[in-house]
């Protein structure tokens, strides 16, 4: 049997004696309010957020209750679990990205060479909607002499002229729009793709220069 305080092996030595055979088969054992340590067969509710040990009547420990946790520790608990479930999950984000990456990219330079197709792409998407653009202006022009003529005439401007000048207007406007969101993509994919040339050489082991040269 483990080696007790005396105390303690004194307090359950005295409890079976009292108790006798047909007593439960497993005690509390508990710190009371003046700090002694107390084994029963009863745990009174005061003491069980306390913490206490239950054991056998051998003095074996069954199981181990911890006290109550206040509402900060309990606070504090649940945000660092908060943040160790974050880290996790980035973790596990970042492994599927980085076997994602491997996957499609044999080193650096093929991260590159796919950087630069992109951006092309995204070039000539510019340059069709800047052809667009100027188709449009070229109409706006149109209808602009068209009514400035018959003003001189001394004619009013017939409304489908109007209503095809705020058309025209409209689109030259979305079409600039989007080419100036088509520049801020080439510039987005260009950081994106160097991000992930950087890290395919990183998780590679290999310089971006090195993979160049080869």
């Amino acid at each position: 049997m483990p080696l007790w305080p005396a105390a303690m092996a004194a307090a359950l030595v005295l409890w079976l004696g009292v108790a006798g055979p047909a007593a439960a088969t497993e005690l509390f054992r508990y710190v009371n309010d003046d700090g002694v340590v107390v084994i029963s067969s009863n745990l009174p509710p005061r003491y069980a957020s306390r913490g206490y040990t239950v054991i056998d009547s051998r003095g074996r420990v069954v199981r181990q209750v911890e006290r109550q946790l206040t509402a900060d520790e309990l606070r504090t608990r649940q945000a660092e679990e908060a943040e160790r479930e974050a880290q996790r999950r980035t973790a596990e984000q970042r492994r599927v990205q980085d076997e994602e990456l491997l996957r499609l990219y044999g080193g650096p330079n093929e991260v590159a060479r796919a950087r630069d197709r992109r951006i092309e792409s995204i070039r000539t998407n510019i340059a069709s909607l800047t052809a667009a653009k100027s188709r449009l202006e070229n109409q706006k022009r149109d209808l602009e002499a068209q009514a400035a003529e018959l003003e001189r005439a001394g004619r009013g401007v017939p409304e489908h002229i109007l209503t095809s000048l705020t058309r025209v207007n409209t689109q030259i406007a979305d079409r600039e729009t989007e080419i100036s969101n088509r520049r801020e993509e080439i510039e987005q994919t260009r950081e994106s793709f160097d991000r992930d040339r950087d890290r395919v050489a990183r998780l590679l082991g290999v310089s971006v220069e090195q993979d160049e040269e080869d």
